[in-house]
């Protein structure tokens, strides 16, 4: 059983305790998985209905909170138009996306070149990891014209048990966009090994030739990969009343037992 806790209210941008959910959460009828050129990253089509997209959304936007965050993801928009937030907190959420991804997932092992934070605070070197939960928090995101986040790297949340940590990141696509794709970018941290790689965030935008992938919003889609590979959200040109609306969430791994 994994102790969850929730997150001081200060501490994230736009703290929401999530209401009870009323609706269901169900896949597309042409749910499909989609190869990529990155072998740490999935992106499933159809994952979720147009329905449940549809409520999706309007259980955010209930919520009326927009915490507006910087281009890397801070506070203070001195930086640049990043996005508006709100983190919710819903075991129930959890519970549900979990009987539909978790399944889906495979054992993951892991290398001094893997691109997530299994290393830290495990002195023994586990590598192999068992896909268990989707983590109860969740950042709903609007963009709206000129937003974007520069390239950065997500980082893993360890449980007190040792046990228990996030591996890998997901993004749930709300709505469908003809900008603000979500890319990955090449770093040349490749060869070095993940514990002695600088993980800090860009400073810049990307240049056309360090992007490696890329995936614009496509409604009901999902892309899931591991928190260390960079990444960056591109300009949202913007579309009338029609802003990019996304979840980001984590996914929970149990160390398995050699």
């Amino acid at each position: 059983m994994i102790l969850h806790k929730k997150p001081e209210h200060t501490k994230v941008p736009g703290f929401w305790e999530m209401p009870a959910i009323a609706f269901r959460i169900q896949t597309g009828l042409n749910f499909s998985k989609r190869d990529t050129i990155l072998t740490e990253v999935d992106y499933w089509m159809n994952f979720l209905d147009s329905e449940t997209c549809h409520s999706l959304r309007e259980l955010f936007f209930d919520s009326m909170i927009l915490a507006p965050v910087s281009v890397n993801g801070l506070m203070n928009r001195n930086y640049g138009i990043g996005s508006q937030r709100a983190t919710g907190w819903s075991l129930q959420l959890a519970n549900m996306l979990s009987e539909l991804i978790v399944p889906h997932l495979s054992e993951k092992f892991c290398s001094e070149k893997t691109s997530t934070d299994w290393w830290q605070e495990n002195p023994k070197k586990n590598p192999i990891w068992i896909p268990v939960q989707v983590s109860p928090l969740f950042r709903f995101m609007k963009y709206e014209s000129g937003g974007e986040h520069y390239a950065h790297y997500d980082a893993g949340f360890i449980y007190e048990d040792g046990i228990h940590r996030t591996l890998k990141s997901f993004v749930i696509y709300l709505t469908t966009n003809e900008s603000g794709a979500t890319r990955f970018i090449r770093d040349n941290l490749e060869n070095i090994n993940v514990w002695e790689r600088d993980h800090s965030d860009w400073d810049r935008r990307v240049l056309e030739e360090e992007v490696l992938s890329s995936f614009l919003p496509q409604e009901g889609s999902i892309l899931i990969f591991d928190h260390r590979i960079c990444h960056d959200v591109d300009v949202y040109l913007g579309e009338k009343d029609h802003p990019r609306i996304i979840i980001r969430g984590d996914i929970i791994y149990r160390a398995k037992s050699l």
